[in-house]
């Protein structure tokens, strides 16, 4: 069973770099899951369907798999109720 490539753009990066240290540490856990759980996120609906969430609470981790190519793209890393699901 092949992994998925996991690519976090710069944005997220930077979203993460200023999450305090104990929840960076279980973010980055949660992302690493991913890349042979590709669907262990939830399905959102409407408009963003084709996005995936995973509560790492307080924060949440949106993210899009691309099946075709094996890649997660982490979209947004941010405090619940802060994501603006662009």
């Amino acid at each position: 069973m092949s992994g998925y490539y996991i690519h976090v753009p710069k944005s997220p990066k930077k979203s993460l770099a200023k999450i305090p240290l104990p929840w960076q540490f279980r973010i980055k856990q949660a992302i690493d899951r991913l890349e042979l759980e590709p669907y262990l996120g939830d399905k959102m609906q409407g408009k963003y369907s084709d996005k995936r969430k995973i509560a790492v609470w307080p924060y949440r981790v949106i993210y899009r798999i691309k099946e075709d190519i094996k890649l997660i793209e982490v979209l947004e890393i941010e405090p619940r109720g802060h994501t603006s699901y662009d």
